[in-house]
C-alpha cells in the first residue's frame, strides 16, 4: 500500500527539501505535521517523523467530483521518517489504493508526482 524511498540525508534536511520542491513546481502546502516534536510535548520522545500536506486543487476536483468521500485522503500527503542511521525514508501511498481502476489515470499521475518528488530529493 506504501511506497518507501530511502535518502541519504537526514529527515530534517529531506523535509526541507521537499517543501522546496512543492514551492517550485507550485504545488499548494497545506501543512507539515512534526509528529515527533508533538509527541516529545505529550510525553513520548523519540518519534523522528513528519507528514506533509499538499495537493493541486485542480487535480483534486476531478477526484472529488467523482466520489465527495476521498476528501478523507484528500489533499496529499508524504511521510518523512528516520531511519535510525542518521537517513531518512519518504513515505506515500500509491493512489490506485484510494482511486482503484474508476480513477485509473488520475491515480497514476498522482502517484508518479509523489514519486518524482520522493525520487528527486
Amino acid at each position: 500500500m506504501y511506497e518507501r524511498v530511502e535518502v541519504a540525508a537526514a529527515p530534517e534536511v529531506v523535509v526541507l527539501r521537499l517543501r522546496e520542491a512543492l514551492v517550485a513546481r507550485g504545488v499548494t502546502e497545506y501543512a507539515v505535521v512534526d509528529h515527533g516534536r508533538d509527541m516529545a510535548a505529550a510525553g513520548r520522545p523519540g518519534i523522528i517523523a513528519w507528514t506533509l500536506v499538499f495537493g493541486n486543487p485542480a487535480a483534486g476536483a476531478d477526484v472529488l467530483e467523482h466520489d465527495l468521500a476521498a476528501a478523507a485522503d484528500l489533499p496529499l500527503r508524504m511521510g518523512v521518517i528516520a531511519d535510525g542511521k542518521g537517513h531518512a525514508a519518504i513515505v506515500f501511498r500509491d493512489m490506485r489504493t484510494l482511486l482503484r481502476d474508476e480513477l485509473a489515470d488520475v491515480a497514476d499521475a498522482m502517484t508518479a508526482t509523489l514519486r518524482s518528488l520522493a525520487t528527486g530529493v
